[in-house]
């Protein structure tokens, strides 16, 4: 049993195509397909079904794919930790994040990055809370930025500074003329809210629940930018992060930032894989994000 087959395998397995694995490993579908069908007579076991363009794992090959996927990450991980020994001068940076991270906390912070490691090639991933989180389960990426919530074991979390919410609305908006606006006042309006799925919706939905107020959402969307777009055009008013205010000058819309004996504040973190090598461009991205990091890593 050769780790090249193992890492063949591990990859048609993960990516559920042989000719991503090929790819993923450089070589071609034909050696992939070998690899497997060398694996399956040394097991004497079925590791995939052959039927449709998918490749399906059998139990078996779900049992064999759980055993060595711990394997296959560490070794490659050896790859990343002998670089950083060598003291390597060129290496590369993958994060994931959420769109209203991307949008509103990390720009300065990759453009910080980029200008003072030229070198090093930073990959940037827009994906949502979940598809985050399997990212840096599978060791696809070095760091996932996503709100804070139940982690598999194998992850662990370092929480950001908490963000405050805001409530917006149109110019003129009769609760713009309010001093102190609570639940009841905002849920006789119709609101525009983030799609069902996200965190920021689930937190709003459960804070009117909590209290027993029906609530009337007139839009869905999946970032602050829609959001403050049409609340400006008069079509209900919303709950965001005070952060995705930066270009609050770009909208005739009315600010009202009173809520937080209402509504909890917004957390993120930075999620990573247990027992994952921190590479030396990483923890620099990481300083940047949080120069109070510098040296805990």
């Amino acid at each position: 049993m050769e780790f090249q087959q193992l890492r063949g395998f591990y990859y048609s397995a993960r990516l559920g195509n042989l000719t991503k694995a090929a790819e993923k490993i450089a070589v071609t579908q034909s050696a992939v397909s070998q690899q497997i069908k060398s694996l399956e007579d040394e097991l004497g076991i079925k590791l995939f079904d052959r039927f449709g363009p998918k490749k399906n794992l059998t139990p078996d090959g779900q049992v064999f794919f759980e055993l060595i996927s711990p394997i296959i990450l560490e070794i490659e991980n050896l790859q990343n930790t002998f670089e950083d020994m060598k003291g390597a001068q060129t290496g590369r940076v993958t994060i994931a994040a959420t769109t209203f991270m991307i949008m509103n906390q990390l720009p300065f912070v990759i453009k910080k990055f980029s200008e003072q490691y030229p070198h090093i090639q930073l990959t940037v991933l827009e994906r949502r809370c979940e598809e985050i989180i399997s990212l840096c389960e599978s060791g696809d990426i070095d760091i996932g930025i996503a709100p804070v919530t139940p982690l598999p074991p194998s992850l662990n979390s370092i929480r950001l500074k908490p963000m405050e919410r805001v409530l917006i609305t149109p110019l003129n908006h009769p609760l713009s003329k309010k001093e102190n606006v609570t639940l009841l006042d905002i849920a006789q309006y119709p609101i525009i809210s983030y799609e069902k799925g996200l965190n920021s919706r689930e937190d709003c939905d459960r804070i009117f629940e909590d209290v027993k107020l029906n609530v009337e959402i007139v839009m869905e969307a999946t970032n602050a930018e829609t959001i403050k777009r049409y609340v400006e055009l008069g079509i209900g008013i919303a709950i965001i992060p005070k952060l995705a205010l930066f270009h609050r000058d770009n909208y005739n819309i009315h600010v009202i930032t009173s809520l937080s004996k209402s509504f909890n504040k917004l957390q993120y973190g930075v999620i990573m894989r247990k027992g994952r090598h921190i590479t030396n461009w990483a923890k620099k991205f990481l300083y940047l994000l949080n120069p109070a990091w510098e040296g805990a890593f």
